[in-house]
């Protein structure tokens, strides 16, 4: 339901707000991945979710935080596709289903509005666990018309390697400042 009105409504908000994307030919044609970010602003869902319709015409399941859970249920997690953030085993659970079932998850490693040395590790876990490849998406937001850009990376295929996920988390969140930071 909310996805017909997404486009409706938010394709002229997003073309008036993103002045430049690039690398949307790194978006697979084959909806199979989880999709990580940097997160500035409030925003920064809704441009990533325009980018994957626009390619795909295909949900993305953020992780939320459960403060936005006052509007409902319904709204949340049928609507917007959100996956509740109550508790991390729960939402890893939900997360790990929609992938194996071919839906898109979106998480934001850094937990919160800003930057940090110390990402959350659930992104690498999952695509360890369900063999996913991991579409890396560096943004630089605002709420000024045409001034927010989009850098769409290569995908990443990580290691089987659980022992070291903090440093593969690290190098995830490298990776996608560099591409929030580069010039396009």
């Amino acid at each position: 339901m909310a996805y017909p009105i997404t486009k409706f409504w938010f394709y002229p908000l997003n073309w008036v707000m993103i002045k430049r994307i690039k690398g949307e030919n790194n978006i697979p044609e084959n909806p199979n991945f989880i999709i990580i970010s940097n997160h500035e602003h409030l925003i920064d869902p809704l441009y990533i979710v325009y980018t994957m319709l626009l390619k795909l015409n295909k949900k993305v399941h953020f992780l939320s935080s459960a403060r936005w859970w006052f509007l409902g249920d319904t709204v949340c997690r049928k609507w917007a596709g959100c996956v509740p953030l109550f508790d991390r085993k729960q939402a890893y659970h939900e997360s790990k289903k929609l992938i194996e079932s071919g839906e898109i998850i979106g998480i934001f490693p850094e937990g919160g509005l800003r930057r940090t040395k110390n990402p959350k590790t659930g992104a690498v876990r999952l695509a360890i666990e369900t063999k996913t490849p991991i579409l890396p998406i560096g943004i630089k937001s605002s709420y000024i018309p045409f001034n927010s850009t989009m850098n769409i990376g290569k995908l990443i295929y990580l290691k089987k390697n659980k022992k070291n996920l903090k440093k593969q988390a690290f190098d995830l969140m490298k990776k996608i400042y560099k591409l929030s930071d580069s010039k396009i």
